[in-house]
C-alpha cells in the first residue's frame, strides 16, 4: 500500500481476501491498481473450479480493458464495456469447457478520477459502501431475489427473508450471454473511506461495526481490511471475504500527512 498523487484527489488503497473459516477455496478475487485509481472484487459461484475460475477471469477482463486507458478520461461507458468484456470471457469459456458450465461471478468495481469523481460498476450482491463523516451508506444495491422481494414490498428488509432464497442472484457475470451492469457517478470528497465487499463479509458483521471499523481505522487502509477480514472470520467465516479500502484526500492534505 502508498499514497497516489495525481492531482486535486489522492487515495490510498489496500486489498485482503480469506477462505474463510468453512469453504475448502477461496472462489473470491480481487485487485487494486492505485497508480491508476481502479478496484475491482469478485465473488465466484458454480462449484469446483468454476466459481474461482469464473471471478479470477471477470477481474483480469476489466484491468485488462481499463489500465490501459484510465484517468480523468474514463467514462461510464468504458466500465460498461469492460463489464461486457468480463461477461463474454466467463461465458465463452464455459461453453468451451463443461466441467466449467454454470459458473458466474459479481462484480464491483470503481475508477477514482483525480479530477474528484469516482465511477462505478456493479452486477450481482458484491457491495460498495462510503463512509462520509460518520455516515455509512451502500452505494450498490443488490441484484437478488431478496433485494427484489424487499422492493416489491414482500419482506421488510433482505436480512429477513427466506435463509433458502439467500445468495439467489437476478444478474451475475458469465451466466448469459449479455448483462447490463448498474453503473454510477459519485463525486469525492477528502477523508472519504470505501469498502467494496462480498457477501461474506456482510453475511457475518453488521453494518453498524463495518462502520465503527472504518471510523476508527479506515485512514490505514491495511489496518482496516485485515481488521475486516478478521472479523467476518472470527464470527464464523461462514464463506470466503474479501475486501478492498480505499481512503481519499486531497494533494494538500496528503502533503501534511506525509510531511
Amino acid at each position: 500500500m502508498f499514497s497516489v498523487s495525481k492531482g486535486k484527489f489522492n487515495w490510498r488503497m489496500a486489498a485482503a481476501s480469506h477462505v474463510g473459516q468453512v469453504r475448502l477455496r477461496n472462489e473470491d478475487c480481487v485487485a487494486c491498481d492505485e497508480m491508476r485509481g481502479l478496484v475491482v472484487l469478485a465473488d465466484g459461484m458454480g462449484g469446483h473450479a468454476g466459481g474461482a475460475e469464473a471471478s479470477r477471469m471477470a477481474v483480469q477482463a476489466w484491468m485488462e480493458r481499463l489500465s490501459p486507458v484510465a484517468g480523468d478520461s474514463l467514462v461510464e461507458d468504458d466500465l460498461r464495456h469492460a463489464v461486457y468484456l468480463a461477461n463474454r470471457a466467463v461465458f465463452m469459456a464455459a461453453r468451451r469447457d463443461p466441467s466449467l458450465r454454470g459458473m458466474g461471478s459479481t462484480l464491483v468495481a470503481g475508477c477514482f478520477r483525480a479530477d474528484g469523481v469516482l465511477l462505478v460498476a456493479h452486477v450481482g450482491d458484491s457491495r460498495l459502501y462510503r463512509l462520509r463523516g460518520d455516515v455509512l451508506e451502500c452505494l450498490t444495491r443488490d441484484h437478488s431475489v431478496l433485494r427484489a422481494q424487499c422492493d416489491a414490498g414482500m419482506i421488510e428488509s433482505a436480512s429477513e427473508g427466506p435463509a433458502a432464497l439467500r445468495g439467489l442472484l437476478t444478474r451475475a457475470i458469465g451466466v448469459e450471454a449479455e448483462v447490463v451492469p448498474d453503473v454510477d457517478a459519485f463525486p469525492l470528497e477528502p477523508e472519504d473511506h470505501y469498502l467494496l465487499c462480498s457477501d461474506g463479509l456482510t453475511d457475518m458483521v453488521t453494518e453498524a461495526d463495518i462502520a465503527e471499523v472504518l471510523v476508527t481505522l479506515g485512514g490505514s487502509p491495511p489496518v482496516a481490511a485485515k481488521h475486516l477480514v478478521d472479523l467476518a472470520n472470527d464470527r464464523g467465516g461462514m464463506d470466503n471475504v474479501s475486501v478492498i479500502v480505499v481512503s481519499s484526500c486531497t494533494s494538500v492534505r496528503l502533503g501534511t500527512e506525509l510531511g
